[in-house]
């Protein structure tokens, strides 16, 4: 219990990637129930002899899916980029031999 309440406070670790996970599969859940939705449609639109309809449907429907499925992901990522550098910066200011709890620079500001 005590490690999670560290891992909220402290700003080692971020929750941000997490976070982006979760939203990425609940819009892909949306994605994919409004494709189900399209596709019921069309078979409404079959049911009731609107063949035009279900025809642009049945090929829209798919389409749009899969490109807004990309698109989603490719967002997703855009964010996922930004919590990837921050932690890789991390690493490599270690590597560095700066540490966590190195000293300030000299050269910077003091506003």
């Amino acid at each position: 219990m005590n490690n999670i309440f560290h891992r909220i406070w402290s700003f080692d670790r971020l929750i941000g990637p997490v976070l982006v996970k979760i939203v990425y599969y609940v819009g892909f859940a949306a994605i994919a129930i409004g494709a189900v939705a399209g596709l019921s449609m069309a078979l409404l639109a079959i049911a009731g002899n609107n063949f035009g309809f279900a025809a642009m449907q049945l090929l829209a429907v798919p389409a749009v899916s899969i490109v807004a499925l990309v698109y989603w992901r490719f967002v997703c990522e855009l964010f996922m980029i930004a919590f990837l550098a921050f932690e890789r910066l991390g690493e490599i200011r270690n590597l560095l031999g700066g540490g966590p709890a190195s000293a300030p620079d000299p050269d910077h500001p003091q506003f």
